[in-house]
């Protein structure tokens, strides 16, 4: 019996024949000649494929709505990183300044005044030289300049107490520090914040309001602005929360004294995860 390969409507130039020993012939596929431009294999292995319209634009809609998702999260992250950053510069900045004058001026041996500026402003007097200021807007009751206009609120929304537009505080000193920073200094006896210890119940105490970012926002306690009070029996200046474990800090309470006392919670854990 004859094997043979039966070529049909395909171009005899392009293979060519050959006979094996055994008799048996033999078709093998031959390589094109140069005026051809044609061959067997091209519609199968030459074909290049790209995407189409419909498929690019459907990519990146799914590309834009996991952006959209996951970039609000990320630049939050990203703030809050700098905030936090921003109050542990304060804190130093305030330490520093507190422990100089400490050495003069023992607060052991101050006289505190709960609301009267022109106290507030003598006690303020002995930090100035301590601190870099830019803008000195003064001691008073409705001082303005050194703060944000937006009143500055809790973290549930609540505009905080003693907080209204362009100022911090009722009978304070205000100063804006050359880093953007904004200070605002207080003598305050309330405790309805929760950041007092027993034994600082019934005392007057100095303290600072600051405003890490300036007049940036989001202008809210615990987030941006944070309070440091001075202790006058230890001469320390501790981060509110510090004798209270932070307990009123994002505790969704619709207080105006509510997040008074976040500044301890954040320095400890080195995030705000709020």
């Amino acid at each position: 019996m004859k094997n043979e390969f039966k070529l049909t409507k395909i171009n005899a130039d392009l293979f060519h024949s050959k006979i094996r020993t055994d008799g048996v012939k033999c078709v093998h596929f031959g390589a094109l000649t140069p005026d051809k431009n044609f061959s067997l294999f091209t519609s199968h292995l030459s074909r290049k494929y790209a995407f189409t319209l419909s498929e690019v634009l459907i990519t990146l809609g799914i590309i834009g709505v996991v952006a959209a998702m996951t970039m609000p999260s990320l630049m939050n992250k990203i703030q809050n990183r700098h905030l936090v950053t921003a109050l542990k510069k304060a804190y130093s900045v305030l330490s520093q300044a507190n422990a100089m004058v400490q050495i003069e001026h023992p607060s052991s041996e101050w006289t505190l005044i709960d609301g009267n500026f022109e106290n507030s402003k003598v006690l303020f007097d002995l930090y100035k030289p301590y601190l870099k200021i830019a803008k000195d807007c003064g001691c008073g009751t409705t001082v303005t300049g050194c703060w944000s206009e937006d009143a500055t609120k809790t973290i549930s929304g609540v505009v905080a107490s003693a907080a209204s537009k362009g100022r911090m505080g009722n009978n304070h000193c205000a100063v804006r520090l050359v880093d953007g920073m904004n200070l605002s200094f207080d003598e305050w006896s309330y405790t309805g914040s929760g950041i007092w210890v027993e034994s600082l119940m019934k005392k007057t105490n100095p303290f600072f309001y600051v405003d890490v970012n300036g007049d940036k926002k989001p202008n809210t306690l615990g987030k941006d602005v944070f309070l440091f009070f001075i202790d006058p029996d230890k001469g320390a200046l501790v981060p509110s929360g510090t004798y209270n474990k932070s307990e009123s800090c994002n505790s969704g309470s619709k207080s105006n004294f509510a997040d008074h006392d976040c500044a301890a919670k954040v320095l400890l854990e080195g995030k705000i995860s709020y």
